[in-house]
């Protein structure tokens, strides 16, 4: 079997066979319209506990604690009880340094005072450090001031729009007076897409959502994966696991403790999911006094402050949701932008990944990958969004409120050729652009573990729609402004450099509900060299490219397709993250997962996600994928 690469193009050949002799993939089968939830179908043959995630109305696991209610050492947790959201803890790889000095010290100080700090510490102000950055960029160090100013003027720009926001929440759906923002009916078409949302508004799954929310992987695999990397405390819930202490080791910024500590301030992501407010605990005190390392080096000090003024944003946007978190959806609204720049801004402020901000690059560059950080994301929540009126979906902001297969396929096109500008012509990542690069693409093993997306289930409903996405040009790159006009129509870049990805085969021999499917892929030589030199296992290509494209090419049908990719969900996700810890997310291992992802871009899979997502198109109410209560600590 072989592959062949041809420019842009490549052809790829397979044979599948069934133990019986006869193809059992010619009777395409349409996926049970009524599913459980991700979490519960991936955890469907063990025994599940009452209350081991966090139900559809938000009430938290039962007896849920964090680390201020024990001393040095964690409390017994009873055999079925959900894992306590314990931050403060260091992998093994961070053991002597100064963060696990200071992560053992904060451990003792809150056990006796939960709402202690530091004397003479840090002092957490999203406001007052806001405002420093306004006054003084130069106040965190004269090397990181534009920086500052631009990480200030993104909070700014974004907590503007969401002033128009609140107000048209306050009345009626409609545009603001400035014409900035609105809230228009959502434009679907008479086409394979429009299908979908008739599906979705005939109240398939019996009009209930199966993304899951915060749910722990109870498998003996994963508890061993992280004895093995002392990964302890919210590492039990994938969700963490696979943003903080897995894509989000992928930049590789640091090569000892700091690598760490960038990592932690992910959690401040977290907090936009009110996860410090829904479990009645004192998370956020304990990730503040986690921050707070004495002698902080000045880098860190300054990605600290982007993290915190972000957060004034975000305690803005968690306000005014509480504000209105009862009110019905219909499922068919969409927020629209009128100014490009300003909205980058705004999705800047809420992707929520300003600890890497400081290894982007300064000016629009580093603004528009802010802005790719919540975009890529953004693909596999279309249909989730529309349920809950999330106003920072990027997808139906970038094609105006229109679902229809055209301008869905515009959105794509063109948010693959953002994604390309952080590669050069030959095929590999621009060093300039490495941080921006993972970060952005680290979603990707993210959406693909945490328990949380459902994204294959996506797919499985519209895999037939990926190569619609690659009759389009996923090859040509371009930065925001030259992907769209200043009022964001799209425009096509001019003389911007190319994309040629170098391939060779991978063989695949692989058996899915008894049927033996054997044959080769040409994908990224990065790929194939991080498979042969033993960095990367095959079974995660496998299970992330190979099994997908199988569907989409009619070997297998969905529910084949969905049975597998559930039922190895769990040693998908164990395998990933041991792979990582064991490579230690070094450049050889965090380069080919990313290549992969891009494989997955280049090949339409995302598209047919986002497709596929909008089968939650139904009606809900706002922002209720998240807790609220008018108590939360600002």
């Amino acid at each position: 079997m072989c592959g062949l690469s041809l420019g842009d193009t490549h052809y790829v050949t397979a044979s599948s066979s069934a133990s019986s002799g006869k193809s059992t993939n010619t009777d395409p089968v349409v996926p049970d319209p009524v599913l459980d939830p991700l979490a519960q179908r991936v955890h469907a043959r063990e025994k599940s506990p009452a209350g081991q995630g966090m139900g559809r109305s938000g009430s938290g696991p039962t007896e849920l604690d964090t680390s201020a209610a024990r001393l040095d050492s964690p409390a017994a947790i009873e055999p079925g009880a959900p894992a306590r959201l314990d931050v403060l803890w260091t992998r093994k790889r961070a053991a002597g340094s100064p963060l696990a000095t200071h992560t053992a010290a904060v451990r003792r100080r809150l056990a006796h005072g939960p709402g202690s700090q530091r004397p003479d510490g840090w002092v957490y102000g999203p406001e007052t450090t806001l405002a420093t950055m306004r006054r003084d960029p130069a106040a965190w160090g004269e090397q990181f001031a534009s920086w500052m100013t631009e990480c200030a003027e993104m909070v700014e720009h974004g907590r503007a729009l969401l002033a128009d926001i609140r107000h048209i929440r306050s009345h009626e759906p409609g545009t603001t007076a400035s014409g900035r923002v609105g809230l228009v009916p959502l434009a679907v078409g008479a086409d394979p897409v429009g299908t979908l949302i008739a599906r979705a508004r005939l109240a398939e799954n019996a009009g209930r959502s199966t993304k899951s929310n915060l749910s722990p992987c109870r498998t003996a695999e994963w508890a061993a994966v992280m004895e093995e990397f002392g990964l302890q405390g919210v590492a039990a819930y994938p969700n963490f696991a696979a943003g903080t202490w897995g894509g989000g080791l992928m930049p590789d910024i640091y090569d000892d403790w700091r690598q760490d500590y960038v990592v932690m301030l992910i959690y401040g992501f977290y907090l936009e999911y009110n996860v410090d407010t829904a479990y009645g605990n004192n998370l956020k005190n304990e990730i503040l006094a986690l921050w707070d390392v004495p002698d902080l080096p000045p880098d860190l000090q300054a990605r600290r402050a982007h993290v915190t003024a972000d957060l004034a944003f975000f305690d803005t946007k968690r306000s005014d949701e509480a504000d209105v978190h009862d009110l019905p959806t219909s499922g068919l609204a969409a927020w629209v932008y009128r100014d490009r720049d300003q909205w980058r801004d705004f999705k800047a402020a809420d992707s929520g990944y300003f600890t890497y901000y400081l290894s982007f690059m300064p000016g629009s560059r580093g603004r528009d990958d802010m802005m790719l950080t919540g975009l890529v994301a953004d693909w596999a929540d279309i249909g989730p969004d529309l349920r809950f009126q999330e106003c920072g979906q990027s997808v139906l902001a970038l094609t105006r409120g229109s679902v229809t297969m055209p301008d869905l396929l515009d959105c794509y096109e063109r948010t693959v050729w953002m994604f390309n500008t952080h590669w050069t012509e030959t095929g590999d990542i621009r060093a300039e652009r490495y941080a921006a690069c993972t970060a952005v693409l680290a979603v990707g093993p993210w959406l693909l573990g945490n328990h949380r997306h459902d994204v294959w289930r996506y797919y499985a409903l519209a895999s037939d729609l990926c190569r619609v996405a690659q009759q389009r040009d996923l090859y040509a790159s371009g930065q925001l402004a030259d992907c769209y006009a200043e009022d964001l129509t799209p425009t096509t870049p001019v003389g911007r450099a190319r994309v040629r990805v170098p391939r060779r085969d991978l063989s695949f021999d692989i058996d899915i509900e008894g049927a033996r499917h054997t044959g080769a892929v040409a994908l990224h030589t990065t790929i194939c060299d991080a498979v042969s030199g033993g960095i990367l296992p095959k079974a995660v290509v496998e299970y992330e490219f190979i099994v997908p494209w199988l569907l989409r090419e009619e070997r297998i049908t969905p529910t084949a397709f969905l049975k597998h990719i559930d039922g190895a969900y769990c040693h998908h996700f164990a395998q990933l993250m041991r792979s990582g810890h064991t490579n230690d997310f070094k450049r050889p291992f965090s380069e080919a997962i990313s290549a992969l992802i891009m494989e997955q871009w280049w090949h339409g899979i995302y598209f047919a996600i986002g497709a596929g997502s909008l089968i939650e198109a139904q009606p809900d109410r706002i922002a209720g994928d998240r807790e609220h209560t008018k108590s939360a600590e600002k």
